[in-house]
This record gives C-alpha cells, sequence and structure tokens, in this order.
C-alpha cells in the first residue's frame, strides 16, 4: 500500500504531461503516439496543467479527506468509508486534470497560432534545393513566419504562418535533426469559425 502511494504522485505527474502533449499536438493534427517523446519531456510539460486552479483544489480536497481518514484509523467504518471517497474523488482528479490539459494546450496552440511562441529556423539539407517542399520552406523562413510546435530529440515540428491568414492557416513542416523535412501537411485551425485568437 506504501508503494502504491508513493507511485501515486509519479503517474499522476506523467498522466497530466501525456494529456498535456496529447492535446497539444493535437491541435496541429500531430498524432503523439507517433513520436519519441522521452519520460523527461512529458513530465515537463506536466506542470502546466497541474498549475490550474481547478486542479490545485482538487488535490487540496484530496489531501485533506486523505488527513481525515488518517485521523480517524481507528474507526474501521469510517476509514474505509473515507478510503472509498478517496478513490474516488482520484478518478474524478484525472477528468479535472484532462481538461485543465486541454485549456492549456489550446492556449499554448493559440500562441503559435498568433506568432508569439518562439522563431525557429533549423537548417535544412541544401540536397533538397529542387523540391518544390524546400522551396516553400524557404519562402516561409525568408519571411520569417517559422513558428516552432515542439522541438524533440530526433525531430522538430514547425508551423509556417499563412501570409495571407496567418492566425488561421499555415503549413506544418517536420524536420529532422539531420535537417530533411520529411513531412508537410496544410493546416487550418479547428475552431477558426468559433475563436478569434487575433486583434486583426
Amino acid at each position: 500500500m506504501e508503494a502504491v502511494f508513493a507511485a501515486l504522485p509519479v503517474a499522476l505527474i506523467y498522466f497530466s504531461g501525456w494529456a498535456y502533449l496529447t492535446s497539444y499536438l493535437g491541435q496541429f493534427g500531430i498524432d503523439a503516439t507517433q513520436i519519441d517523446v522521452s519520460f523527461t519531456t512529458v513530465l515537463v510539460y506536466a506542470f502546466a496543467p497541474l498549475q490550474s486552479p481547478k486542479v490545485l483544489t482538487w488535490l487540496g480536497l484530496l489531501a485533506g479527506l486523505g488527513f481525515i481518514a488518517f485521523l480517524c484509523d481507528k474507526y474501521k467504518a469510517i476509514s474505509v468509508a473515507l478510503g472509498v471517497l478517496l478513490l474516488g474523488g482520484l478518478a474524478c482528479l484525472l477528468f479535472v486534470v484532462k481538461d485543465a490539459a486541454a485549456v492549456s494546450a489550446r492556449e499554448m496552440a493559440d500562441n503559435v497560432w498568433r506568432g508569439d511562441k518562439a522563431q525557429s529556423v533549423p537548417l535544412v539539407s541544401s540536397v533538397q534545393g529542387d523540391d518544390p517542399i524546400f522551396a516553400l520552406y524557404k519562402a516561409c523562413r525568408d519571411g520569417r513566419r517559422l513558428r516552432q510546435i515542439i522541438g524533440l530529440a530526433n525531430q522538430m515540428f514547425l508551423l509556417c504562418r499563412s501570409d495571407v491568414s496567418a492566425c488561421d492557416r499555415g503549413t506544418m513542416f517536420a524536420i529532422t535533426s539531420e535537417g530533411r523535412i520529411t513531412y508537410t501537411a496544410d493546416k487550418v485551425r479547428e475552431d477558426v469559425n468559433v475563436r478569434k485568437i487575433c486583434d486583426v
């Protein structure tokens, strides 16, 4: 039982990070299960949703409930009832974390679409010089329209914001650590007709 309770915080942090990453990458049509994300990277991204007031409130309530259950250890019936409540609260916490992760991920994705995220210009191999995709990448680079979606150990995903409708449309590039463009996709923000994320 002590081992289970010791592992719970790590499991919660990992779940939080994975929920954030899958939601964030999903905003750009990237399947998180198809890319190589390290354990430490997942843990780093966990803190975005864990800072949510809703998550912190739930953690406080569960900690208080756990403390009361510990104090009532002598009263078996009360202790069991509180334990069941605690388990139910932990299950609900997962949904709260998932919701907070989706909100945080949407805010970060909006930063990419607005151009508020870092402008990244990785070196791309000139071997692809005759490729029209390379020409598109070069135009994006020269127009300073590239924004980093995520950078991993062996791959980087960039969004080239459209020069016509920068907050709504763009082209995504997947670039390997060797500087090869392996994948491109035209992107339109999913909720373009619902939420206006740019002032102009």
